[in-house]
């Protein structure tokens, strides 16, 4: 049986989450640059910079019970003995 540690699926989730994170710093310069003129600008900028902590919160709060050193098997093909 052929199985790996559920911690080497956190190196493509960790660049998924560094990308998203400056994508989404970017976001926030550019909207209290140019879109927190007005009152909406300031209502867009504030709902976009709670709903990205929501996401990150709920997403810690989802992998927090996941055993991370608990080997997860990829195939469950036994191998006869000959």
């Amino acid at each position: 049986m052929i199985s790996i540690p559920p911690y080497f699926l956190l190196f493509p989730f960790g660049a998924f989450l560094l990308a998203f994170i400056f994508f989404s710093l970017a976001n926030i310069v550019s909207l209290a640059k140019y879109g927190a003129r007005n009152a909406i600008g300031l209502l867009v900028t504030f709902v976009f910079v709670c709903v990205t902590l929501m996401i990150g919160f709920y997403g810690w709060r989802a992998l927090e019970p996941i055993a991370w050193t608990a080997p997860v098997p990829l195939f469950e093909v036994e191998i006869p003995a000959i």
